[in-house]
């Protein structure tokens, strides 16, 4: 008999939704998705390099690329665009998810990240988190995996603060 997939519980108590067949309800995360979707092809999974650029200046602005470090405990950032770089509270020179000053949705993103390269698969993942004044807001945020320069796997990463739909 088969079993579905049961997912780890500190992902249960992270996220109010984890979801392996993702469907965003945020335009700008569908966006990329299908942004990602179309890249991928017949492929496994897309290159970097035909990501980001094909992508409309939302997609880019709240998306960015991520690839592990030693240990998977940090993940080097790239190409992080304006909406994404405020949502993590990264300045323009910080370029590492640890130098994030939104440090739960970072520990959340390490953990979403991980799946990803663990499972080569799309993650949807939806939670609430306040940003300094502006008050409670659900973010929705979609990890999926990509090919970078090297070779290696990474992540592209889109997330928003819900003001898509």
């Amino acid at each position: 008999m088969a079993e579905l997939a049961r997912t780890p519980g500190p992902l249960r108590q992270m996220f109010q939704l984890i979801d392996m067949a993702p469907e965003p309800h945020d335009s700008v995360v569908a966006e990329a998705l299908a942004t990602w979707h179309e890249r991928r092809g017949t492929e496994l999974t897309p290159q970097a390099r035909d990501l980001r650029g094909d992508a409309n200046a939302a997609v880019r602005a709240g998306s960015f690329l991520a690839s592990a470090l030693a240990g998977r405990t940090d993940f080097a950032l790239s190409q992080v665009g304006e909406e994404a770089a405020r949502c993590l509270g990264l300045s323009p020179a910080e370029h590492r998810l640890s130098a994030a000053t939104q440090l739960r949705i970072a520990a959340r993103l390490r953990r979403l990240f991980t799946l990803v390269l663990d499972y080569g698969e799309p993650v949807l993942g939806r939670f609430g988190e306040v940003h300094g004044h502006a008050g409670p807001c659900e973010m929705e945020v979609l990890a999926a995996p990509i090919i970078l320069e090297g070779g290696d796997t990474g992540v592209f990463c889109a997330l928003s603060s819900g003001g898509g739909h």
